[in-house]
């Protein structure tokens, strides 16, 4: 079973809506059904703004075309990169908007990952802790900003007491190493608040995570705020 969280901090203050956490549940419930948890990272001088337009569209896009969940989320990013891309085209270069990103998917036990520089997330397993970031020359530019891009795809098949964090760069960069480990080997309900508790000197940030819990008919939880 896995249980699904988040929290997102805007302008200093803690807030059930974010530009930068995207949380997208699939509404039939069904046996195939997928949630998509996603954080956005403003990658230029006034992006901020696009970010909460650039989250809807994803989620949109993801649960209208999720033939396969990779095929869903390379989907969803293409039309976020291509609407950037369109601005840019019609923009001077100085008023260009680009984004890092996030996106789980997640069914059952599986989450398929797709990140797009600038983007951070941290995977917990039996006492270590390893980050994971976009490797791939393809994915290390961020959306909207050059014609050709690629998501980095990891899958993680996740077990009772791993965790696996989306957070937005910054957060992940002010939050030493040990503090990011012992939170999350934290109970699951407890993993969160102890991120907020070092992420709330940041007036923007926010984060996801997806914890596995003993299975209860495989099912999964319902994201909490």
């Amino acid at each position: 079973m896995l249980w699904l969280g988040q929290f997102g901090i805007a302008d200093g203050k803690a807030q059930e809506e974010t530009p930068w956490v995207g949380v997208f549940p699939d509404e039939t419930r069904g046996p195939e059904a997928s949630d998509l948890l996603l954080i956005v990272q403003p990658a230029t001088a006034g992006s901020a703004e696009f970010c909460a337009e650039l989250k809807e569209a994803v989620g949109s896009v993801f649960h209208k075309s999720k033939f396969s969940l990779t095929g869903g989320l390379l989907r969803a990013l293409r039309e976020a990169h291509e609407n950037l891309r369109e601005w840019n085209r019609k923009s001077l270069k100085e008023y260009w908007v680009a984004a890092g990103i996030s996106c789980a998917a997640v069914r059952g036990n599986e989450v398929y990952l797709a990140q797009v520089a600038p983007a951070g997330a941290a995977f917990y397993r039996r006492g270590e802790m390893r980050h994971i970031r976009p490797q791939l020359a393809d994915a290390l530019e961020p959306l909207g900003m050059f014609d050709e891009f690629w998501p980095e795809f990891t899958l993680f098949e996740m077990e009772e007491g791993d965790r696996l964090l989306l957070l937005t760069p910054g957060l992940a960069q002010s939050v030493p190493e040990h503090g990011l480990g012992g939170s999350l080997a934290l109970p699951a309900d407890d993993v969160l608040p102890a991120i907020y508790r070092q992420a709330n000197a940041l007036p923007d940030c926010g984060a996801v995570l997806v914890a596995g819990l003993p299975s209860l008919e495989g099912n999964v939880e319902e994201p909490s705020a």
